[in-house]
């Protein structure tokens, strides 16, 4: 295939690290979220399609590529878990960079040291665990608590990831908060900058920050996350996503390897409708498209990632670039709806 003219070459870097998103289901629907993930959600990756992908990153990097699995919440399914990481250890794939988790499941200590135990014999490296105001909203503290706990007595503190541990130490649970107590916490917490505002969290966390007039995001290029990124992120579908942008699509494993998928963008990138125009434009020339299309912008955003994402669902909801953008669904989450109504409820 010829390699698309491009007015300034921008060589795409070979992906050196990537998550497997097994599933989308998870126990919570965290205001943080930037898949959107929750108990609906039904797609998974199969053992099979795993295994494939995973040797198909590997493959496709002359430096290889470090895998972790993630989800969703990847013990929603512990059978399908554990077996994912079980085949890569015996088709000698590797390393499995982590696992993680928000560890609903940890009920009690035999639980914890089946499951750790488990992981650990089938390679895992690390065990990451998500903790913030936002999970705590649907998991019990102690629970994260006494995964970290026994993980750590089992793996050794340098193997055990809390996200965040200031929260893990001093925080609490805010499921039984009052909506008006929760969204403060809320607000304190994402003033701290930790979180992505795309997906869910554009909708039920952005809000909440100091909004910047819209002048102020557009005219900033992506070309260093998209294209010079190291990191993606490929779900059960074979879509191939970056890192931070859930719901842009790279490529799609399956039809094609791995390989073919990246030496595509390489060559291809500058004329993807979104890819190319964030690459090089930023959310000024996908804004100028939407607005063409009949797209009204709001006045002020969180940031640019904010606003990109408001004109990607735009466009979605309007069955445009449909190649490009997905899975729809992720687009389609109705938590915008819940929380308007939440707020007028309070009003």
């Amino acid at each position: 295939m010829p390699r698309a003219n491009r007015s300034e070459p921008m060589p795409v870097r070979y992906w050196s690290s990537a998550g497997l998103l097994i599933t989308y289901r998870c126990n919570a629907r965290c205001a943080s979220c930037y898949l959107c993930c929750g108990p609906e959600r039904d797609e998974q990756m199969t053992v099979e399609s795993a295994v494939a992908i995973w040797q198909g990153l590997i493959q496709a990097s002359p430096h290889g590529c470090k895998v972790h699995v993630s989800g969703g919440e990847p013990f929603t399914d512990w059978p399908l878990l554990i077996e994912i990481c079980r085949a890569a250890r015996r088709a000698g794939l590797g390393p499995l960079v982590k696992v993680e988790t928000n560890a609903f499941w940890a009920a009690d200590d035999q639980i914890v040291r089946q499951y750790v135990t488990a992981l650990d014999d089938a390679g895992m490296a690390k065990l990451c665990i998500s903790v913030d105001p936002y999970h705590q909203q649907y998991v019990p503290l102690e629970r994260a608590r006494l995964a970290a706990a026994v993980a750590e007595e089992l793996l050794g503190a340098g193997r055990v990831q809390v996200r965040w541990r200031d929260w893990l130490d001093g925080g609490f649970g805010t499921g039984s908060l009052s909506p008006a107590d929760r969204r403060g916490v809320f607000a304190e917490y994402a003033a701290r900058g930790r979180d992505r505002f795309n997906g869910r969290a554009a909708e039920s966390l952005a809000p909440y920050m100091k909004l910047k007039p819209l002048e102020l995001l557009a005219d900033s290029p992506c070309r260093g996350m998209l294209l010079r990124g190291r990191h993606v992120h490929v779900d059960g579908g074979g879509r191939v996503m970056p890192g931070t942008c859930a719901g842009i699509l790279l490529g799609r494993c399956g039809r094609q390897t791995v390989s073919d998928l990246w030496r595509r963008l390489d060559e291809d990138h500058a004329a993807r409708a979104i890819v190319g125009t964030l690459a090089s434009r930023g959310p000024a020339g996908l804004l100028e498209q939407a607005k063409a299309a009949g797209f009204t912008p709001a006045r002020q955003y969180a940031d640019k990632c904010h606003l990109c994402w408001d004109i990607r669902r735009w466009f979605v909801r309007h069955g445009m670039h449909e190649r490009e953008l997905g899975p729809q669904w992720l687009y389609l989450d109705d938590d915008r709806l819940n929380t308007q109504t939440e707020r007028k409820g309070q009003a």
